[in-house]
Formats: C-alpha cells, structure tokens, sequence
C-alpha cells in the first residue's frame, strides 16, 4: 500500500449503483434462509463494486456470520478449487470474498481478501478487513507474529497508528525478544503521537500529546470484554455528561447505552427513569419505545431463570403476563409507526399467539408485503385462517407461499401445515404428497412419519392402496 493520509486519500473508484440490483436482491433472498444463493448474489455486486462496504462486504459477511450460526458449512474441496488464486487481483478479490463467506473465520481467506484489496488500492476494503483480522487475532487462542505484522504495516500506511500498535503489541507479547518488533513499536508510538499533535503545525504541541489517562481509555474500549469496573467508570462519566444537558438526545441515549451494558435490573431501572423523564420533556415516542425494549428483555430472562429451575406453572404465567405486555406494546409502535410492516408482522405474530385471528389476519396481510417477512406471515396467516376453521382459505395461503424461493426449513414447515389442513378437509391424496415431501427431505421432522402413516391408512381403508 501507499503512504496516504486516512482524511484526505480521493475516493476510490466503486461503479457506484451497478451491484444495487445484485445488494437488494440478496437482501431479500437471505431472509428466506438460502444462504448459499445470497452468497452468490452478494458476490456479484461486489464483482461490479468492489469497493462496495456498506452493501456489499459488511453485509455479506452479516449474512455469512448468521449463516455459520445456523450450522453452514465451510466451502468444500470444489469451492476452493473453483475460487483459487490466481495472477487477476479482481478475480481474487472476489474469490476470496466468496470462500470468506463459507468460512468467516479464516484467518486465510481474510488474509487472500486483504492482499487483493491491497493490490487494487482499496484502501476502505483494506482498512474494514484488517480491522476484523485484528479482532480475529484478538480472540484467536493462538495468534500469529507474520500475519500480525502484516497487519502493522497496513495500518501504519493508513495513518491508523493505534491499530497498528495494538497489532504490534500482541506481535512483542509473542515475541518478546525479538529487536525488529520492539524497534517497531517504539517508531509507531513517536509517529502516533507526531500524527495526533500534528507536530509543526499552528498550536501547542505538548497541548495535543494525549494523556496517559485517555490512552488507557481508548486501549480499554478496545477490549472485546470490558470490566465492571471500567463500565462502572463509563455510567459515571456518562451521567455526568448527561446532568449538564438533560435534554439532549445523544446524552439521553449514551446514558442509556452504558446503563444497560451492566444487565443488572438496577441499572435498567435507572435507564428506564431517565427515558420516561426524556419522554415527558419531549413527548417523543422513541423513549417510551426503548422503555419498552427494556421491559421485555427483563421479562424474557425471568422467564428463562424460571425454566432452569424447572418451575413449569411459574414460567406459563410469566409468558402470558409478557404475550399480554408485548401485545400492547407492538399495538402501540404500530400506531406511532403505521408503515413500518416488520412492526405489522411482530405484532401480527403476537395476535396470533393470543388466538386474536381476525385481528392477526388484517396485520399479517399487510405485513407480507414485505418481503423480510413475506413468508413468515403468510405461515401465521395460514395458521390463522385454519385455527377460525378457513380451511380452503388456510389451503391457498399456503400454497401460494410454497410457490417462492425458500429454505428448506421453511418449505418443510409450511409442506406440514398445508398437509395438516388437506387431511382435516379430508383430501387424503393431498395431505400424503405433502408429508411424504417433508419425510423424504427430514424423517424425524416433527411427528411426520406418523402423519403419513396415518394418512396412507386411511387412505387403505377406502379400498385402494396408497399409491393408487
């Protein structure tokens, strides 16, 4: 990489707008779970914006991290071939980003993006990966002194010296006898603290060198675990900041934040009175919503506390006290928010859950417009519809549902629901198609192999055998 100054490199080259369709498209393909479709579809606009951070790298890994989460494997031994290096630093780029998909917690294939990024000079793609590298390295039971002083002189050409101290640190504890290393360090700390005093320039330069205070400030918020004892120091500061402007929002909610970073009901207290004072003074509606966010986090782990101790009566009417809390409250976002459809699928969902059909069933058609949320409504909708005893109603929704892209979960899910409601109308011929799809994709989903069995009895017991 070039020596460049973060604040004033001319902005890269992005083909701004060519991988929109690609972005959108796997946006809306991820939320039906078929991860490795979105991958694909992420891939392609970064191959037309390789630049592309917001839309293309940073989400694509979101979806991959969540995917990893849900049991996706790693790319096999046909991917890696297929996405090998090569002499194109394009071509590797989005190779890389391709097998980083797969397994976004290769230090590898980080490394193979960091490098092709570096060769195109994509200095925003080259500081976003190195910054998850460092993360990596952080938690990393083992790290390794190479790839983190690769690391070092990335940074260091971008002006971002405290990462780069930070990674030659972690570099000298491996290493502690190593006089490149050490030689490094004390170069990096001179020219951060020339860069941070902008040494030569107009004002005090001892003025501007930071104090060793704030220093370990900033390396204790680089902690992915923070202490008690610094998030104690952060609600101080905080509240203090908070006390001399009351009314304004980004004191508010920093208040807010740190409060709740102690998962203590205490401090939640506290953050709840300062957003129904904030709520009061202004009258906007986002306190009281946060307020409610509070309450129900609150509510979900008494709930959990009460299962692990295996109070099962308890638990029931904590959840119907939080069904009945939760239903009032997403009632309410949905007036203060009336076109915000993932709200209308939320509350939906509840209505459902509360046997409140017709009410569930106006939510829910709305809120399958959506397409985050398109096929989990209409699974509510069609539940709905049969739980008032719409059968043909409840047929048709599913049906139509079925007819979209989809996991395989979800088409296992509705595939059941819809052979639930053929053999209540008693379309036997129906209802056995549809359990024999899922039992053939997943035996031991739910009880669907007595379902077929039951279904191709009954089917015997009209004088005909199953597959006539």
């Amino acid at each position: 990489m070039t020596q460049v100054e973060t604040q004033n490199t001319p902005p890269e080259p992005s083909n701004s707008g060519k991988g929109k369709v690609f972005f959108e498209r796997a946006e809306q393909v991820a939320e039906t779970g078929n991860w490795d479709f979105a991958i694909e579809l992420f891939i392609e606009g970064i191959k037309r914006e390789p630049g592309n951070i917001d839309q293309g790298h940073q989400r694509l890994r979101d979806m991959a991290m969540n995917r990893t989460a849900q049991g996706g494997k790693g790319p096999g031994m046909g991917d890696k071939f297929k996405h090998r290096l090569g002499k194109d630093p394009e071509q590797n780029l989005v190779n890389s980003a391709f097998l980083l998909a797969k397994e976004p917690g290769s230090q590898q294939f980080m490394n193979q993006l960091r490098q092709a990024a570096s060769k195109l000079e994509l200095d925003t793609v080259v500081k976003w990966v190195c910054d998850i590298m460092l993360e990596s390295q952080r938690l990393a039971k083992r790290q390794n002194p190479k790839l983190l002083m690769a690391l070092v002189e990335d940074f260091a050409a971008m002006n971002e010296f405290q990462q780069a101290m930070a990674a030659c640190e972690m570099a000298r504890v491996i290493s502690p006898d190593d006089a490149v290393i050490q030689q490094t360090l004390g170069d990096l700390s001179a020219k951060y603290t020339m860069h941070k005093g902008k040494y030569g320039e107009e004002g005090d330069f001892i003025e501007k060198v930071a104090d060793l205070e704030g220093q370990q400030k900033l390396m204790e918020q680089d902690h992915l675990v923070q202490s008690d004892e610094f998030l104690l120091k952060q609600i101080e500061n905080a509240r203090s900041e908070y006390l001399a402007d009351p009314e304004v929002s980004g004191k508010i909610n920093g208040l807010v934040d740190t409060l709740l970073k102690m998962t203590d009901e205490s401090y939640e207290g506290e953050a709840i009175s300062v957003l129904e004072k904030a709520h009061r003074d202004s009258g906007a509606y986002q306190y009281k919503l946060r307020i409610g966010d509070i309450k129900i986090k609150q509510m979900t782990r008494r709930y959990r506390k009460l299962v692990k101790v295996g109070d099962t009566d308890a638990a029931k009417k904590q959840l119907r006290a939080q069904l009945a809390f939760e239903l009032e409250e997403y009632k309410e976002r949905s007036i203060n928010y009336p076109t915000d459809l993932k709200l209308k699928f939320e509350l939906g969902r509840r209505q459902y859950l509360a046997a409140l059909y017709d009410d569930a069933i106006s939510s829910l058609q709305q809120a399958q417009r959506d397409p985050r949320h398109h096929l989990a409504s209409m699974s509510y909708l069609g539940q709905a519809f049969e739980a008032k005893g719409w059968m043909r109603e409840a047929t048709e929704t599913y049906t139509k549902a079925l007819e979209g892209e989809m996991s395989e979960e979800k088409s296992k899910d509705l595939r059941y629901n819809l052979g639930n409601v053929q053999e209540k109308m008693g379309d036997l011929d129906g209802a056995r198609e549809q359990f024999s799809t899922v039992a053939q994709a997943d035996f031991n989903y739910k009880d669907v192999r007595k379902r077929l069995d039951a279904v191709n009895s009954a089917i015997s017991e009209k004088g005909r055998t199953p597959d006539a």
